[in-house]
């Protein structure tokens, strides 16, 4: 469970922002950093920070603080940011702060505010850890600008005061990170120094100061490890909120499907005949199938194999293509390979009869396959009929609902709510993202709960459609005649006394899946079918090698029309950046 647990928030971690060093259209014209060390070891840092953002629109600036450092022995060493005000202009501004990768992100302005050219913003906040200890004095080390700005900051400046005497030793730094290029530094008086730069700081550049002062001038303070969502993410409250979530998303879930995706079979003891031509008793939960020799209600290949499944895949319009031969409309005839290694084709050859008589679906199919030609190879089809396919499977789908098998087209009740469990997918990935901002675990044991629920949601949808009463009845019967081709062999007497109905059976078993068993079954049952007159092949007719052809046909016929064309594309030792304070900032 935790490894599950812990897969689902990796999935979205990647929706954290990390810091980046990117170029952007405006400027800081001044960053100015008043730092006192107070008595209590606390460090108050206020910063005013004046950019120009031109005719940019900008909702404002957000500020970047690490908290996470490291030790020399690879440690952490953990510091506290607490923001006290944010001001633009001298006058209170909104802000919201969250926490990334280590950092303490302010982000400041109003999503539905944009601002344009100068201001000057004012942050002040309290840092404590950010003091070390040493032999003969204490330090402050301290990155003023941070190195993470994706703009130029034209000046920078810092002030340091102590509560009393007894500053010894200043260094001053400026550039990249590591960089030891010096910065200009005064030491004013024993509590007071000024630090600023020289030049200019390009993207990637900031400026570090270093005071070394009297031992023990105020205490050293450690910074206590910030709530992390880690802390909380597996205690039992926050284990709870997520099973909680996935019981109650599943019990809603499978709730859903007993009231909109189960059959309507299920919702009375007997059908009777207002709801179906045919009675329909349930028993154990399950209705008694029975044995049928016709397909009911004359229903065609392509029709019943979509009831049985609620599906229509390319094998519906195999096998009706093959039941239109047989039924006169067309020929098929077996081409040769050309070489070892190559492949059997196929031509069709479009008779003239009357088609009034055809489904919509059956016409449209043969209005497609010989939309150029009465002659066609089904090579000739390949990453071109693709296209033609949706369409005919709607139309198959179209006459379930007509024939009020069906109150919906089960392709778009099966569509409607996998994408109800993308919404909760999405709504718990950001939940997810959400807690981890706020360091709740609670939001994201519910999040991720969320999105376990919406893959189980996303499953269910493959079994949302439903029947109505009368499309219930007639799948029960459309099971028995499938049972009658699957088992073709117990039935001999019906097959001796029409022989013709291999050739009419035909596209039902390859619908079924049986296509060689079925053929199979006439040498168990002594007869040799009537050569069909529709299909010419390359051997001897018999009911097996035929069987095996027209096994490979519908392969080979399904593989063509899903074709689509491929696509393809293609103190001494320090330096910049050093210390505590840095990160960086930006617009937004």
């Amino acid at each position: 469970m935790k490894k599950v647990f812990l897969l689902l928030i990796c999935v979205l971690t990647f929706l954290v922002p990390s810091q980046v060093n990117a170029s952007e259209n405006w400027k800081i014209e001044n960053f100015q950093s008043n730092i006192i060390l107070n008595e209590t070891g606390v460090v108050s840092v206020t910063e005013t920070i004046s950019v120009d953002f031109s005719d940019v629109s900008k909702h404002g600036i957000f500020r970047d603080i690490p908290y996470i450092y490291k030790n020399q022995d690879g440690s952490n060493k953990y510091t506290e940011i607490k923001v006290l005000t944010v001001l633009r202009e001298d006058k209170s501004e909104k802000y919201e702060t969250s926490f990334l990768n280590g950092y303490i992100r302010i982000k400041i302005g109003e999503e539905n505010v944009t601002i344009t050219g100068r201001h000057d913003y004012k942050i002040s906040y309290e840092a404590i850890g950010v003091l070390k200890s040493f032999e003969n004095f204490d330090e402050l080390y301290w990155n003023v600008t941070g190195n993470y700005w994706g703009v130029v900051i034209e000046k920078a400046s810092a002030t340091v005061v102590l509560p009393k005497n007894g500053i010894n030793q200043t260094k001053c730094y400026q550039g990249i990170v590591g960089s030891a290029e010096p910065c200009a530094f005064t030491v004013d008086s024993p509590i007071l120094a000024n630090f600023a730069t020289t030049r200019r700081l390009n993207i990637g550049e900031g400026v570090t100061l270093a005071i070394g002062y009297t031992k023990d001038l105020v205490p050293i303070l450690q910074g206590n490890k910030p709530k992390e969502i880690t802390d909380d993410l597996f205690s039992l409250a926050s284990v709870g909120v997520f099973l909680s979530t996935v019981l109650l998303g599943l019990v809603l879930v499978i709730t859903l499907w007993l009231h909109k995706g189960r059959d309507f079979w299920f919702r009375s003891r007997f059908l009777n005949d207002a709801q179906t031509k045919h009675e329909v008793k349930p028993v154990g939960g399950y209705e008694t199938v029975v044995v049928e020799f016709t397909p009911p209600e004359n229903l065609r290949p392509g029709e019943i194999g979509a009831l049985l499944d609620e599906n229509v895949s390319n094998i519906e319009i195999t096998a009706t293509i093959v039941d239109l031969a047989n039924r006169g409309y067309l020929t098929i005839a077996e081409k040769p390979k050309k070489w070892l290694f190559g492949s059997v084709d196929y031509v069709f050859h479009q008779l003239d009869k009357d088609q009034s008589i055809l489904l919509n679906y059956e016409k449209e199919l043969l209005d497609k396959v010989f939309e150029k030609n009465a002659t066609v190879k089904l090579s000739d089809l390949r990453n071109k009929f693709y296209t033609s396919v949706n369409g005919i499977k709607d139309r198959i789908y179209s006459n379930l609902v007509n024939k009020k098998f069906f109150a919906e087209s089960p392709a778009l009740v099966r569509l409607k709510y996998f994408f109800i469990g993308i919404a909760i997918s999405v709504t718990g990935g950001v939940l997810v993202w959400f807690g981890f901002l706020q360091i709740n675990s609670y939001i994201v044991s519910f999040g991720a709960g969320l999105v376990v629920v919406s893959l189980f949601a996303m499953v269910v949808s493959r079994s949302m459609p439903r029947k109505t009463a009368q499309g219930r009845a007639i799948y029960v019967r459309a099971k028995g005649y499938k049972m009658f081709v699957e088992r073709a062999e117990k039935y001999r007497q019906q097959f001796f006394e029409k022989r013709n109905l291999f050739n009419e059976v035909l596209p039902y078993a390859i619908v079924f899946g049986v296509t060689e068993k079925f053929a199979k079954a006439f040498k168990e049952i002594g007869i040799e079918p009537e050569k069909p007159t529709w299909y010419s092949g390359n051997h001897t007719f018999n009911a097996a090698v035929f069987g095996a052809s027209m096994a490979s046909f519908s392969n080979s016929f399904s593989n063509t029309i899903a074709s689509s064309p491929s696509s393809s594309g293609s103190g001494g030792g320090g330096s910049s950046g050093g210390g505590f304070g840095g990160g960086g900032g930006g617009s937004w």
